[in-house]
This record gives structure tokens, C-alpha cells and sequence, in this order.
């Protein structure tokens, strides 16, 4: 899942058709329907905009992230799910 920091982002990647970026407030709607017919683990792939890059990849684990803030989100409402980052 590509998940970015905009909260209630749904947005189509272009150079990847059929492929979204999804803001936090958007999983529910989005795994819901995965995770009832028998998804049982993601990958997140984080994609800040609004944040400052550097070499090293420091926003990479920042609390109020992308990643962080889904994989929170993601355990409080799925916790049988298997997530990775």
C-alpha cells in the first residue's frame, strides 16, 4: 500500500495504473473489503510530501509519518493483519 501523509488522500499513481495513494483516514474503506474475503498481510510503502528529505532517510521513522501513522492505524482496526515496512 503507498500511503502518504495527506490524511484523506485516494489518488491514482499515473506511472502505475491501478494504483493508488492512500491517506490513513482512507484504509478502513480500503482493507475492509481485502480483509474480509481473507487478506491477512500488507506492505507500506511510505510516500511523504510534506516533509524535509535528507540522505539518510530520517522522516523514514517519525512518529507523526506516513508509515507510523498507518501502521498504527492499521493495527486498531485490523490486528489479526500482518503488517510490514
Amino acid at each position: 500500500i503507498f500511503i502518504t501523509d495527506d490524511p484523506d488522500a485516494s489518488v491514482d499513481i499515473p506511472t502505475l495504473p491501478g494504483q493508488r495513494r492512500w491517506g490513513v483516514n482512507r484504509l478502513e474503506g480500503f482493507l475492509g473489503p481485502l480483509v474480509q474475503k481473507g487478506l491477512s498481510s500488507v506492505i507500506l510503502f511510505g510516500v511523504p510530501l510534506s516533509c524535509v528529505k535528507d540522505e539518510r532517510g530520517t522522516p523514514a521513522d517519525d512518529p507523526e509519518g506516513p508509515v507510523i501513522q498507518g501502521v498504527r492505524k492499521i493495527r486498531s482496526l485490523f490486528p489479526e493483519l500482518y503488517v510490514a515496512c
